[in-house]
């Protein structure tokens, strides 16, 4: 029986949880935020296991294959947590709070960043590549994220 779920276990039930309230990107959201946000991953994870699938008959044989790639048990475990997210509303608002903030934090660190200001000296925070535009005196800096 599983007591404590780890960073590999919390995962597809963050996937699902994600996929629920932010339909279509799921997973790439789920894959970035365990990237970035390991610990809210497993925070998300630890809250669904504990409150709602620890000690349920197959829980842990189904949490583990599902962790461990079949598509047949993440598909199972999202029916079974998208029907329990539908009836245990208490259990629902503690998920989606967790799921926004994993949301906003992965697009707060998507490296897309727009600053606009209208006079004055401007920066801008962080590029990952691209194109920064500045104010002023329009400044256009072309970034290259490949090396040469």
């Amino acid at each position: 029986m599983i007591e404590q779920i780890s960073l590999l276990l919390a995962t597809p039930i963050a996937k699902v949880v994600l996929d629920k309230f932010y339909e279509g990107i799921g997973s790439k959201l789920g894959e970035k935020a365990v990237e970035i946000l390991p610990e809210k991953v497993k925070q998300l994870g630890s809250l669904v296991w504990t409150k709602y699938l620890r000690g349920k008959p197959g829980a842990d044989e189904l949490l583990l294959q599902a962790a461990n790639g079949s598509a047949k048990d993440q598909e199972k475990l999202q029916k079974y947590l998208n029907k329990v997210l539908d009836t245990d509303l208490p259990l629902r608002e503690e998920v989606q709070k967790l799921a926004e903030e994993i949301h906003l934090e992965v697009h707060s660190n998507s490296g897309d960043m727009n600053q606009y200001n209208s006079g004055g000296t401007n920066f801008q925070n962080r590029v990952d590549g691209g194109v920064v535009n500045q104010a002023g005196s329009i400044t256009q800096n072309y970034y290259n994220t490949t090396n040469h």
